[in-house]
C-alpha cells in the first residue's frame, strides 16, 4: 500500500502509454487533418490609365496597371480600380465620413452604391516613351 490507502497510483501524470490509473483507456487516435481546399486563380487584368490623375505617385497618363480582381479588402491609402457599369476609375482609396472615397491629384469622388471596387492595383507598366 501507498502513503494515501489506496491500492494503486494516484498520481495522473505518468509517462506516454502508461496509465495512471486502475482502469485501462485505449490510447487517443491521431486527429487527421483536414484536406486543404485549393484556391482558384485569381483574376488579373490590365487597365490603362487615360489622363494624369496620379501623376505625383509616378502613374502618368498611359501606365498600364494589373489590378488582381477579388484578391485582399483595400485599405486607405492603396491604388484601386472601381467600376460602375462601363466607367471605371483608378485612384487612392479612402473612407471620409463612412464612406469610401477615391482620391487623386486634383480631386476626388464618393463611390456611391452603384460603384464596386474591382480589386487592388498589384503593378504598374510605365508607358512607351514616343520617339
Amino acid at each position: 500500500m501507498r502513503g494515501n490507502g489506496l491500492p494503486f497510483r494516484t498520481c495522473v501524470l505518468g509517462r506516454r502509454g502508461t496509465s495512471a490509473f486502475p482502469w485501462s483507456l485505449p490510447d487517443p487516435a491521431p486527429v487527421a487533418r483536414p484536406a486543404r481546399r485549393e484556391r482558384p486563380a485569381p483574376d488579373r487584368f490590365r487597365h490603362r490609365l487615360d489622363g494624369d490623375r496620379l501623376a505625383s505617385r509616378g502613374l502618368p497618363a498611359g501606365t498600364e496597371v494589373t489590378v488582381r480582381e477579388g484578391g485582399r479588402r483595400p485599405a486607405r491609402g492603396d491604388l484601386v480600380l472601381a467600376r460602375a457599369g462601363d466607367q471605371a476609375v483608378v485612384g487612392v482609396y479612402d473612407v471620409r465620413f463612412g464612406r469610401p472615397v477615391l482620391r487623386w491629384d486634383r480631386g476626388g469622388m464618393w463611390l456611391g452604391p452603384a460603384w464596386d471596387v474591382v480589386g487592388v492595383i498589384t503593378a504598374a507598366e510605365p508607358p512607351l516613351l514616343g520617339a
